[in-house]
């Protein structure tokens, strides 16, 4: 996804292999240059320990993100 197409409240669907096993769905709070900060709306439970570490938060590269479904 183009970070030009990414706004702040978006609901997209990332997957981020150095910190979240599997994919999940986030809220954009933060718009960067080739990147967006998400608070980390929903995920598999299997990365509850990992969510709880980020606080809920996480920085993902725009190709890396999509829109939610």
């Amino acid at each position: 996804m183009k970070i030009s197409a990414i706004n702040v409240g978006d609901k997209l669907q990332g997957k981020v292999q150095e910190d979240m096993e599997h994919p999940f769905t986030g809220t954009v709070e933060k718009i960067y240059s080739n990147s967006a900060l998400l608070t980390i709306d929903s995920y598999d439970p299997k990365d509850a320990d990992n969510v709880a570490e980020l606080n809920n938060k996480i920085v993902v590269n725009a190709q890396s993100l999509k829109k939610a479904k």
